[in-house]
């Protein structure tokens, strides 16, 4: 009697063999260049039952593979990650070199782009990076994003506002987009090439929506915020506003990458060094013109007291995440 096939899917290096009896077998062999590499687990046979062979092979044999496999790096993975999942492959994706040369910055949104993802509740009540992502569809993930489009809040009346929210649902689609595009190359035998998150058409603004105009501060709107960071004790914010002012400065660069040191060194104190705010290239300009006559007279008198009274570092007092944002509208 010929076995009746089943779609039940195996766990990686599982197969089945069918037995006289009309039954399946199952057995676990590890892949050959691992048994030439003399890894310490040998061929198993799993039983009959398939959820019995499934569940040693998922959470025995397979964790002990990976552990021998990655000199026990997998073992550091977090607790309640299902192996294949897509909080598993945003954690993995974390662990990649790609993600390693990424800037501060964009991991920070990459990071918030998954989470929002992964934390959406579905209609089952589970979570989106709970699920399986060899399960992934193109509709499924549409279907989330439609979700996360919109967002819904109650008024102080109790009246139900909804609110789209369309550049960060873009932001997270693109994020998941390129966590997934890492990962097949890393895991091949889990993470599908084909990825879902690709194609999506997404734009970033509703029909009949025109793009807002970015306000640009004025002199006298910058001279109001220094006085007011003045006066609430915040000097150096005082200043590090008018260095994003004077040159061009994005926050992440005027706050993590920008050192007093780069300010009239020994080797060249009449310069300074300027990181380009898209670009990231570092630049060294000058401070004074061919006449001797300073060309930030404003400015430099404040950096020159900054640089005195420290060490190294940016400011000489404490600033918040909150005050540095604001500093970047200003420039």
């Amino acid at each position: 009697m010929k076995p009746l096939r089943t779609a039940l899917k195996l766990p990686r290096y599982c197969r089945r063999k069918p037995l006289k009896n009309g039954r399946w077998a199952y057995f676990f062999e590890p892949p050959t260049w691992a048994r030439e590499q003399e890894c310490p687990l040998e061929a198993e046979a799993l039983g009959q039952n398939y959820d019995a062979a499934v569940s040693r092979a998922e959470n025995v044999l397979l964790p002990a593979f990976d552990s021998w496999r990655t000199g026990g790096l997998s073992d550091l993975a977090p607790k309640g990650v299902a192996k294949g999942s897509f909080d598993w492959l945003v954690h993995e994706f974390k662990r990649q070199q790609k993600w390693k040369d990424i800037d501060r910055h964009t991991k920070r949104t990459y990071e918030q782009g998954t989470k929002l993802f992964a934390d959406h509740i579905l209609k089952d009540g589970s979570r989106a990076g709970s699920k399986q992502v060899g399960d992934f569809t193109k509709a499924f993930v549409d279907a989330v994003y439609a979700k996360l489009l919109v967002v819904e809040s109650l008024d102080a009346e109790g009246n139900v506002v909804r609110r789209e929210r369309r550049r960060m649902a873009i932001a997270a689609m693109g994020t998941c987009r390129r966590a997934w595009f890492v990962m097949p190359r890393a895991e091949e035998a889990i993470v599908p090439a084909d990825n879902p998150f690709v194609k999506m058409g997404l734009k970033k603004l509703a029909p009949g929506q025109r793009k807002p105009e970015t306000p640009t501060a004025t002199w006298e709107e910058l001279t109001i915020f220094r006085n007011e960071a003045r006066r609430l004790g915040y000097n150096s914010l005082a200043t590090a506003a008018l260095t994003a002012w004077e040159w061009l400065q994005r926050e992440e660069h005027l706050f993590g990458a920008f050192e007093i040191a780069h300010y009239r060194p020994k080797e060249r104190p009449n310069s300074v060094c300027v990181v380009h705010p898209k670009t990231g290239e570092e630049a060294w300009w000058p401070l004074f013109d061919e006449a001797g006559k300073t060309l930030f007279p404003e400015l430099m008198p404040e950096l020159d007291a900054i640089k005195a009274g420290m060490l190294s570092g940016w400011c000489s007092g404490v600033i918040t995440n909150t005050a540095a944002t604001a500093c970047q509208h200003l420039g």
